[in-house]
């Protein structure tokens, strides 16, 4: 390391030492000779001192150093530690970009939107109701395969229900830069909405066959509230063709009050048999009732035979005694 300050002191004392020393040599007097003594010694004992503050300054500074690195390495470590925290959390963030982008995609493209409908409503109905019950994919008397269909236990018709909506246009409105594109979307949007309403009613509800009403799933709770909040007049028009709009929450709610109506058509039809076992029963009762008072008696007989045996055993103790206690004289 180089120290200039230092440096350039020793280098001043050092020339001005040797200029006094060779004028002084020139001189050639004892006096001279003898201060030119001194004055060495003195130049000596200087450069000892430049060199211990020279050495004391480095020994400092490389202390100083030696922190101020371990401190930069520690600054490093803890930046390096930060750095993996944050590609970690940007792995997981492209994770969810690309869940996400999935997501929009399977929603964009109509037969996958289709198929997560159909999947949803699956979900939904086979953890709510047992598997007689409901049918996926069935196809009906006059060709047309419906999505699902609910046997209910109140009736023998079926009660189908459709999962494939129209949502194109509805994506056009959210995606709309001006009013006047919003408003021709939403107006497109109506109209699929009702075509779609007619369709399911004109495929799903056969007299004699199906229920007289079809329901409509829309796998999204957004949507469904949309819908009825740009278009009142909705559910006037499901009415009329019979045809009902729904969303998870909802079919939720229909499917949980077939299941108890299923619950309990099961206990009205196995009312009967459980009756003729309650019947039995209540014999097996009456039957341990009798032998319960059986053993009863028993162990009341059996305490008066043990009491008789304690007094008989008594009076035998005391017999014994009597004797025992007897005097015979001689």
């Amino acid at each position: 390391m180089v120290f200039p300050l230092e440096i350039t002191l020793i280098l001043v004392f050092t020339t001005l030492i040797i200029i006094i020393s060779l004028f002084f040599f020139f001189t050639n007097n004892s006096a001279t000779k003898e201060r030119l003594k001194v004055l060495m010694e003195n130049q000596d004992n200087l450069q000892k001192n430049l060199v211990d503050v020279l050495e004391k300054s480095i020994n400092k500074i490389d202390d100083k150093v030696e922190k101020s690195n371990d401190t930069q390495n520690q600054n490093i470590q803890f930046i390096r530690e930060k750095i993996g925290l944050i590609d970690r959390a940007q792995e997981n963030i492209n994770s969810l970009t690309e869940n996400v982008v999935s997501l929009k995609n399977i929603l964009s493209n109509t037969n996958k939107r289709g198929r997560f409908g159909e999947l949803l409503l699956e979900n939904l109905v086979s953890d709510q109701l047992p598997k007689p019950n409901y049918d996926f994919q069935k196809t009906l008397s006059n060709n047309n395969r419906v999505d699902c269909v609910i046997y209910s236990p109140q009736s023998e018709d079926m009660l189908c229900i459709d999962s494939k909506f129209p949502r194109e246009n509805y994506e056009k409105v959210s995606e709309a830069t001006t009013k006047q594109e919003e408003n021709h979307f939403l107006k497109k949007f109506k109209s699929d909405i009702i075509r779609h309403i007619d369709d399911v009613s004109k495929k799903y509800i056969i007299p004699g066959e199906t229920s007289d009403i079809a329901l409509i799933f829309i796998p999204s709770e957004s949507i469904y509230l949309d819908i009825f909040k740009s278009f009142p007049d909705i559910s006037e028009i499901s009415q009329q063709k019979k045809s009902f709009i729904i969303s998870p929450t909802t079919l939720w709610v229909i499917l949980n009050s077939i299941e108890s109506i299923v619950r309990d058509k099961r206990i009205k039809d196995n009312a009967g048999l459980i009756q003729s076992h309650l019947s039995a029963l209540g014999k097996e009762l009456d039957r341990l009732e009798n032998r319960v008072s059986k053993l009863d008696n028993h162990f009341t007989s059996a305490q008066d035979d043990l009491n008789d045996i304690l007094t008989t055993t008594k009076k035998l103790s005391n017999k014994t005694q009597k004797i025992i206690k007897l005097e015979i004289k001689p």
